[in-house]
């Protein structure tokens, strides 16, 4: 007779799993997609550190010669994509901006100041049928210039 009576609990936390684990996979992406996040910008944000270090201590000669800032300009955005090769943004290329006092770098003959911009798209991988979004990333460094 006491068999009887527990026969009927046998499946409950069967069903109960099935009802609730669609909304805890749901629930679990959130946080997921927020530290994806987080990895990036800080992948570009240390990107963007690295390069503006390496451009602020640029000799004078070579930030006065022509050809030799392009070589460096050029130098500063690959530290960037190499730093960022492994984050598989999306589709669309990383954009990396060097300033020299907010201009470009050619033809400044002596910066007091560097700055390197660092945007990304990331696209949501999570809800990427649903959605189609990307969330544009932002990392902008400025450092002195102490080239000497």
């Amino acid at each position: 007779m006491n068999l009887k009576r527990m026969h009927p609990q046998r499946g409950i936390a069967a069903i109960e799993l099935a009802l609730l684990l669609p909304v805890l996979i749901v629930l679990l992406a959130m946080p997921l997609y927020l530290g994806r996040v987080f990895w990036h910008y800080s992948v570009a944000q240390k990107a963007a550190h690295d390069a503006v270090r390496y451009l602020a201590s640029v000799p004078l000669a070579q930030m006065r010669d022509p050809i030799r800032i392009a070589a460096t300009v050029e130098a500063t955005r690959s530290i960037v994509l190499e730093e960022t090769a492994d984050l598989q943004p999306g589709s669309i290329p990383v954009i990396v901006d060097v300033q020299c006092d907010g201009l470009s770098c050619m033809g400044v003959t002596t910066p007091t100041n560097v700055r390197v911009v660092v945007r990304l798209y990331m696209e949501d991988i999570f809800y990427a049928e649903i959605s189609q979004r990307t969330d544009l990333l932002t990392a902008d460094v400025t450092a002195v210039y102490v080239g000497i």
